[in-house]
């Protein structure tokens, strides 16, 4: 039987630390106030760039698709220490000579690339416009967040992030590399038309308006799963709401869509430029796709792989681009041993580990454990525990990590982890899939590393690698520079 909630608790670990923030609202749809019949796939090939389109409130806007390479013009910018500030052509390229300004082997800031400059821009476009949450545009990135990479395109987007009482802002905000800039993919709704209810909510997750709506539904016995009322939508223009996104977002360059595998399946089309299909897990949606998701894009299939570890345990399945519907499929990283997991993709191959935490912690603490998966073949190719080098193991560890971010090295063939250290801070790890098993140490990297703001050590898919610039792309926080690493 269908029951509704809004309570959606976090588990951080079963059983053990539970934590409970309450989590809801989000949606899309060009007409406010009905859900949107469109197709569930978008027109138009993979990579032709968003056309802005005409969507309803909060429309989308108008911007480049990917740039194959670098600028031709003669402004080569500056590098001042290691701080890099581009030169770009008249199109807004970096200028190829401006690139070659930037040394290898160390960390690089980029200025002029915080993502919070965009502020002035949206208040012009939506007058009125304004962030209720605690965080504002530090919480789009560090609020339980990570974001969509297109390694082909160069190109990253933060989708509807924020979430809780963070941030309620439920826009798109892209990221390429070949600009080193950040600008707008979709506007973020049209906060003047919110309600008080809404505006002074304990959590932007969820609209009391559409939980209303959702409710009547599921007492008339109406509710469709399909394009109908769910918390996670905003009442007076059908977008998703602002929400923890974990690993949940992907990028689907066959149909050029950005698919969010949270709360609801949603599909924005970039060709269209808006929010056109959402959908329940299932009919029993409760806390299906509530916390700690982990999905991925298989291309050869065009299906979405999403595991999720929620309220009532971890959930898994695969939803189906072509049909929209969930194929029955789980994946490997389902369960509660990969609560909080972090991932990397290069080519076919997914690497997955759930960072070790103390064993003093109780019986419940991570154990290391690692996979490689084939998207292709749909197999785990490699498994195990790791083992530690460099005077490491796994007391260095706190128990309850779910930040942890890594990213693979083509050049080195070795998997750079950024994690909690039990000191607090934001330590750097270096994972060698080369080994048997894979075998986890201290990084040692020349020059300052990254660092988030103080306290804060959620990285998750914020390190990109670029495979055009032959380069590693810090995202970082919303409120300092990106930073790059050539190889």
């Amino acid at each position: 039987m269908l029951k509704s909630t809004l309570l959606s608790p976090r588990l951080w670990l079963p059983l053990v630390g539970l934590t409970v923030l309450f989590a809801a609202c989000g949606d899309s749809s060009s007409t406010p106030n009905e859900p949107t019949n469109a197709s569930s796939s978008s027109s138009g090939a993979g990579g032709s760039g968003g056309s802005g389109g005409a969507g309803g409130e909060g429309a989308g806007v108008t911007l480049p698709g990917p740039d194959a390479d670098w600028g031709t013009g003669s402004d080569i910018g500056s590098l001042e220490g290691n701080v890099w500030t581009p030169g770009r052509d008249e199109n807004g390229l970096v200028n190829a000579d401006s690139w070659a300004l930037v040394p290898g082997g160390q960390w690089i800031e980029v200025n002029g690339t915080r993502l919070d400059a965009l502020d002035a821009e949206v208040k012009e476009k939506v007058p009125g416009w304004n962030d209720y949450g605690s965080g504002d545009w530090s919480a789009v990135t560090t609020a339980w967040n990570s974001p969509a990479f297109d390694p082909e395109g160069s190109r990253a987007w933060w989708v509807s992030s924020g979430g809780h009482a963070d941030s309620s802002n439920n826009g798109i905000y892209r990221f390429d590399a070949f600009r080193m800039a950040y600008a707008i993919e979709h506007l973020p709704s049209d906060t003047t038309k919110w309600s008080e209810a809404y505006k002074s909510a304990s959590t932007f997750t969820s609209c009391p308006e559409s939980s209303a709506e959702f409710d009547a539904a599921v007492a008339a016995g109406t509710l469709k799963e399909e394009n109908d009322w769910f918390y996670d939508e905003v009442y007076w223009d059908r977008q998703p709401t602002a929400r923890h996104t974990y690993s949940g977002v992907v990028y689907a360059p066959k149909t050029n869509e950005l698919v969010m595998a949270v709360r609801r399946l949603w599909r924005y089309s970039r060709d269209e430029g808006k929010w056109v299909y959402k959908r329940l897990p299932a009919m029993d949606w409760q806390y299906k796709l509530g916390e700690e998701n982990l999905a991925i894009y298989d291309e050869y299939k065009d299906q979405v792989l999403v595991a999720s570890c929620g309220s009532n345990g971890p959930w898994s399945n695969t939803f189906d681009m072509n049909t929209s519907n969930w194929t029955g499929e789980g994946t490997s990283w389902n369960g509660w041993d990969w609560n909080g997991a972090a991932d990397a993709r290069f080519g076919d191959l997914v690497g997955i580990i759930k960072v070790p935490e103390d064993p003093a912690t109780g019986q419940y603490a991570a154990k290391g454990l690692y996979q490689l998966f084939n998207v292709k073949e749909r197999k785990v190719v490699k498994s195990g525990t790791v083992q530690y080098a460099d005077g490491l193991s796994a007391v260095d560890f706190p128990v309850g990590d779910g930040g942890a971010g890594m990213v693979y090295i083509p050049p080195l063939d070795r998997y750079w982890v950024a994690a909690k250290t039990k000191e607090g801070k934001l330590g750097w790890f270096e994972l060698n899939p080369t080994t048997e098993p894979w075998t986890l140490g201290r990084l040692v990297q020349d020059g300052p590393t990254p660092s988030l703001t103080e306290g804060n050590t959620l990285v998750r898919r914020r390190m990109l690698w670029m495979p055009k610039l032959h380069a590693l792309v810090f995202l970082g926080v919303a409120e300092k520079n990106i930073l790059v690493y050539r190889f």
